[in-house]
């Protein structure tokens, strides 16, 4: 079409008899009786089909120099030049040509050559593109003309927290596909760069995954594992279509790819009706990834990759959906297990929020009724690991109630049955710290009587059998604080053989080896009150060694870490206390002090660390 609209400039004409073939044959021989040399623009040419079609035809044009501009990033024996974004340094200058009132002193900066962290966000929320930048950079211009009425932090915040096209807009100039100035809003300009209906059903599925990922350099291992194709290969012409159309960056020696922001935007807007529906095995995926007893593998190394991609997953979804709401409780579980919990409370938050939602809007679901109780679970933990007790009961009285309810009107529900006796624990743990040992010994019982209930009528289920485990543990701390220790040691011995079967039975479950370890410091704290010192320290050398294992395997596990500080502490206690040896106590009293200084440092959030390390301090000084 390009060619055949030259035909009244090269003084063509066409006669009636003329078809497409004989046209193009008039166009061809009229440029190449051109003077040379002749360059040939073609513009925009972004379409590969095309390109390929009439390959041929243009190689006919012997009498000229043709250049295309395309997003088109590949063509058979033609030789390519990438034009990139714009460098750091282009992009502020083209952002403060359009926009001349941004101030670098009032963002924070002092020279143009040191943009303002917040200008740099901008920048890299839209992957330097030149046009995007422009057009905000204008659009700031017309809002502000007068009076500022929206800030560049307003701008900012409306880019990371909703997106492009949730910015404000007002209609700027622009020559962007017209050969005359344009009057249009940035939002309706750039959703007009691409057009997804041209793409196939593959090719809309792998794009609306990588608009759902972080716009970084993926792993094509890495995606396979994640988009668990039914065929090794099946995506692999797609990608390859994908990648010569413009649509994705391909990086041949890291075999890697990327999708640029402005991309992102423009597809999740253009495939909102399929976008949670071509993620769905994203989302499964991530979710069985981020699963506890998965996250521990290589030292966290995927687990970390993975939680990474699981918050921009969740980011990118406005709507409420059970599935993100079980992906956040996943993400927040590794942030625990990691110490981050300053994370670990923002993706509780975000899972009570999605999990009301879904509760008002569907009010007789039970599933969403279990998932906000358990979702009140882990809000509750994260108060806990900061020390705000009274926050934590309330969570976890709401997480009772819930179950409560959900059990009474479904008693053979074994999962409500489950949580009901975990709400418990919980509430007890909670009166415990508080002081309240005889409400807090109520508490146990009620969940270890469900637990023992659970675990005679399913004794081949793993998850019962832990929490009946975990259910004797704190009856015997209890029974051991209130001075029972006869009744203490009975409910650790229960503890400690349960344990001892899980691990024998799933020796690679960090989880259970935890455990056991845990079971062995309460024998050990037993029998040194019972005066039964020998079996105590046996049973606190086993503890420091199976801590001691889990810390060089997993030294990223926050929980493992702290738990081999303990397990040092408690020897040197023993020391101190029962063997009156103060060299040997102090040589493990800075073993943990070492520790818990690591704590207490990297995690600073956590009350615990804090006073253990302070502890610990004393004790040395009473060494001396």
């Amino acid at each position: 079409n390009a060619l055949l609209s030259l035909a009244a400039n090269l003084g063509i004409t066409f006669s009636p008899q003329d078809d497409e073939t004989a046209q193009i044959a008039r166009i061809t021989e009229g440029v190449n009786n051109l003077k040379s040399p002749c360059l040939f623009v073609f513009d925009n040419a972004n379409k590969a089909e095309d390109l390929e079609k009439y390959f041929g035809t243009l190689r006919r044009l012997s009498n000229c120099h043709i250049l295309l501009t395309s997003r088109v990033t590949a063509l058979e024996d033609v030789p390519v030049h990438r034009v990139l974004p714009l460098d750091k340094d282009f992009a502020v200058q083209l952002f403060t040509k359009h926009y001349p009132k941004y101030s670098l002193e009032a963002a924070g900066s002092e020279t143009l050559e040191n943009p303002s962290n917040l200008l740099q966000n901008l920048l890299q929320a839209v992957g330097y593109n030149t046009l995007v930048i422009e057009l905000l950079a204008k659009n700031l211009t017309v809002f502000n003309k007068f009076q500022t009425q929206y800030s560049l932090q307003s701008l900012v915040t409306d880019l990371q927290e909703r997106g492009l096209f949730a910015v404000q807009g007002k209609a700027v100039k622009t020559l962007y596909q017209a050969v005359s100035l344009r009057t249009e809003t940035p939002d309706n300009i750039i959703a007009a760069m691409y057009d997804v209906s041209a793409l196939s059903d593959a090719e809309r599925f792998l794009l609306n995954n990588f608009a759902v990922l972080p716009a970084e350099n993926i792993p094509y291992t890495v995606l396979m594992q994640l988009l668990q194709p039914t065929e090794a290969e099946v995506y692999d012409d797609p990608l390859s279509s994908l990648q010569q159309k413009g649509w994705i960056d391909f990086y041949e020696t890291s075999n890697d790819f990327k999708i640029s922001p402005v991309i992102q935007h423009i597809t999740k807007r253009k495939n909102a009706t399929t976008l949670l529906d071509d993620c769905a095995t994203l989302i499964d995926t991530l979710i069985d990834k981020l699963h506890p007893d998965n996250i521990h593998e290589d030292n966290y190394k995927m687990s970390t990759v993975f939680a990474r991609y699981a918050e921009a997953v969740v980011a990118a979804f406005e709507s409420p959906q059970y599935n993100l709401s079980v992906l956040c409780e996943r993400i927040g579980r590794y942030h625990s297990t990691t110490g981050n919990l300053s994370k670990m409370m923002l993706f509780a938050e975000k899972d009570i929020d999605i999990s009301e939602k879904l509760c008002k809007l569907y009010p007789d679901n039970v599933d969403y009724k279990n998932n906000l109780a358990i979702s009140y679970q882990y809000l509750g933990n994260t108060h806990t690991a900061l020390g705000n007790l009274e926050n934590a009961l309330g969570f976890y009285e709401e997480m009772n109630k819930l179950f409560e309810a959900l059990y009474a009107a479904y008693p053979n529900n074994v999962e409500f049955k489950n949580g009901l006796a975990i709400s418990y624990e919980k509430l007890g743990n909670t009166h415990n710290s508080l002081g309240n040992l005889y409400k807090a010994l109520e508490f146990y019982e009620e969940s270890n009587r469900l637990g023992k209930a659970l675990y005679a009528a399913y004794p081949n289920n793993v998850s019962f059998k832990n929490g009946l485990a975990s259910s004797y543990q704190y009856l015997g701390k209890t029974h051991e604080t209130l001075g029972n220790l006869d009744k203490a040691l009975e409910f650790y011995e229960n503890f400690t053989t349960l344990m001892a079967e899980l691990y024998a039975s799933y020796p690679n479950n960090v989880s259970f080896k935890n455990g056991l370890a845990i079971s062995y410091q309460y024998l050990g704290n037993t029998h040194t009150l019972l005066g039964n010192l020998d079996k105590a320290l046996g049973f606190y050398e086993e503890y420091n060694r199976l801590e001691a294992e889990l810390y060089v395997a997993y030294p990223n596990n926050v929980d493992f870490k702290n738990g081999l500080a303990v397990s040092y502490s408690q020897l040197g206690r023993f020391y101190k206390d029962k063997k009156n040896d103060k060299a040997k106590s102090r040589i493990y009293f800075e073993e943990c002090q070492t520790l818990w200084r690591e704590l207490a440092t990297s995690f600073p959030s956590y009350v615990e660390f804090k006073n253990n390390l302070k502890w610990v301090q004393d004790s040395l000084k009473d060494l001396d």
